[in-house]
């Protein structure tokens, strides 16, 4: 490992043994290109129209062919001294179309504001020609979408051939900018009455499909897939929505919002095998990207800040798959002198306030998005005691899971029932695996699992429960959907325990947990670290709860990591394991 290779994973189109993307992929992405703006096709009167079927280009059509089409649009807009790409002028009458649509909703049918001058930008989706002399252009900005109409009869030209020259050189896809005033169809829609030829601002040069449905080319043509598919920028929008929800709801109690190192010599804070990489200035070190921020926080409520909380990334070098990424975004909040019943009470506040706040977007907004059940998040939600339900399923008592030889009875507990013990058969991953047979199905609704044994929670304290006889961490779990959502803990604080649970820790050392003795962050627990309540949850996956999305690629910009460094598919195109293609 060296410097200049450490950080290739967030760079990979800067090394060349990383593969490109292969012409197959452009064969199929242009497959499915509409030919509805072909010059041939202009013979019609309908261009781009939703109320046509959307036509495909010829299966044989090649890479060549779109270059071709790049080249031959380019020089009929040069032809026709469009290919400017013009600076935009300060327009005081400039308003984007969310801005036009509520300033207008109340006009009626067949009235206007001829003396209320207007200018919109946006892409063209759809157009179409009825007759020589009126044409119909469908742009959307932001989400929002309006409609153009260019009547000869009232725009300035000089002639009706140039605005023939016009509707015949425009393309779906093209950005434009049209003046105007305000009018409402005799069928009731808003529209913008142009009284000058639209601009082109920005011309498509390639054909913008109307269809994209081929998984791999949509993620690879990822700009394209948001202009065509509109789940795919719903579910994006209401990302963005969720986080800021998040981030507000701790706003206004009082929590003061930080950011914390990224990288680091050691990567602590979880259970999770880190991203290696090493630095310039410190070449004989090797560093880690961050698993958690938690150390970093509790460190700043030591320094005496009651509640702070961070929303960012996180990176562990594990497997893909349809909720996992290696590179993932999390909010981890700490707060002073809260318990487990606080941080449960917050959990049901916030999680059944962003199901409402969704569904409210869904019906205002964001319109791709499934219905949110808003009544499954409703509080007070289920609560099951991790120990009980493992015996009650399993139909006798654990052993001591403190005792010395907790692992292997509980190996033998696996082969008295069949059971497939995981590859790295530690005590903490054997009662992991126990949870998820046994624990995880029970949770389709919100459930707080509380009360798991203590060597699940290194970071947090722990207690005796009399009704198990075991030694239990406080910590709870929130799933929904059989999925993990969030985790809290009342975070130990004593640096002699820590250090015995760092010890601990160290024995079940594998692949994914090199555990150690952090001796920074005990001598930080020397300065007293007040009780604290901790909570972290994965953006992502709440994400995916909330839009119902499928895979986690589809809640991030640009698809998973495999879709980043462009391993898409192999040869044989066989099936990966987060449900994509391999």
């Amino acid at each position: 490992m060296n410097a200049s290779t450490g950080l290739r994973f967030l760079r990979p189109y800067l090394y060349k043994d990383i593969p490109v993307t292969r012409k197959s992929v452009y064969l199929r992405f242009y497959n499915h290109a509409s030919s509805t703006t072909d010059t041939a096709s202009r013979a019609g009167t309908s261009y781009g129209s939703t109320t046509t079927k959307p036509t495909t280009a010829p299966a044989e059509i090649k890479e060549k062919d779109h270059a071709i089409h790049i080249i031959e649009r380019a020089k009929e807009l040069k032809q026709a001294y469009s290919l400017l790409y013009p600076r935009i002028n300060n327009d005081k009458n400039a308003v984007s179309i969310a801005e036009f649509t509520n300033a207008y909703k109340d006009l009626g049918k067949g009235e206007s504001i001829s003396n209320d001058g207007r200018t919109l930008r946006g892409r063209i989706m759809n157009f179409r020609i009825a007759g020589k002399g009126l044409a119909f252009l469908d742009i959307s900005q932001d989400g929002q979408a309006t409609q153009i109409v260019c009547d000869l009869a009232h725009l300035k030209v000089d002639s009706n051939k140039q605005f023939s020259t016009f509707y015949h050189l425009i393309q779906r896809g093209d950005v434009i900018s049209a003046s105007g005033y305000p009018y409402t169809t005799k069928r009731g829609q808003l529209s913008l009455r142009a009284t000058e030829l639209p601009i082109i601002l920005s011309p498509s040069l390639a054909k913008l499909p109307t269809v994209l449905e081929d998984r791999e080319t949509r993620i690879r043509n990822r700009h394209v897939d948001l202009l065509v598919n509109r789940k795919v920028v719903d579910t994006l929008r209401a990302r963005s929505h969720i986080i800021r929800y998040m981030r507000d709801f701790l706003l206004k109690d009082n929590f003061m919002e930080v950011q914390t190192p990224i990288i680091a010599e050691k990567a602590g804070g979880a259970i999770a095998k880190p991203f290696t990489t090493a630095a310039t200035e410190f070449s004989e070190k090797q560093l880690a990207l961050r698993i958690a921020p938690e150390l970093w926080l509790k460190r700043m409520i030591l320094g005496g800040m009651d509640r702070v909380f961070e929303i960012g990334p996180a990176f562990r070098n594990e497997g893909l798959d349809a909720t996992h990424n290696p590179e993932f975004t999390t909010c981890e909040f700490y707060k002073s002198f809260a318990d487990l019943e606080d941080l449960i009470r917050m959990t049901e506040i916030l999680i059944s306030g962003l199901a409402e706040h969704v569904e409210s977007l869904r019906e205002s907004s964001l319109y791709g998005l499934p219905a949110v059940d808003i009544g499954l998040f409703k509080a007070p939600y289920q609560r099951i005691k991790f120990i009980p339900a493992i015996e009650a399923a399993l139909g006798h008592s654990l052993p001591d899971l403190s005792a010395a030889d907790a692992q292997e009875q509980l190996l033998s507990i696996f082969k008295a029932h069949n059971l497939t013990p995981p590859a790295s058969s530690s005590l903490p991953r054997l009662l992991d695996k126990l949870s998820t047979l046994y624990i995880e199905p029970r949770c389709n609704t919100p459930t707080f699992i509380t009360h798991h044994p203590s060597c699940l929670a290194p970071l947090a304290k722990s207690f005796f429960d009399p009704t198990t006889s075991q030694h239990v961490s406080a910590r709870v779990e929130l799933f929904i959907h059989h999925k993990e959502v969030a985790n809290m803990y009342e975070e130990e604080n004593s640096p002699f325990e820590q250090r015995k649970k760092f010890k601990e820790q160290a024995r079940w050392k594998d692949d994914e947990n090199e555990a150690y003795i952090d001796e920074s962050y005990l001598s930080a627990l020397e300065w007293g670290l007040p009780p604290t309540g901790g909570w972290g949850c994965g953006i992502d996956r709440l994400c995916m709860l909330l839009s119902g999305a499928t895979r986690i690629g589809d809640v991030l910009s640009f698809g998973s990591l495999r879709n980043v460094v462009n391993l898409g598919r192999t040869e044989s195109g066989e099936k990966s394991s987060d449900g994509g293609e391999k």
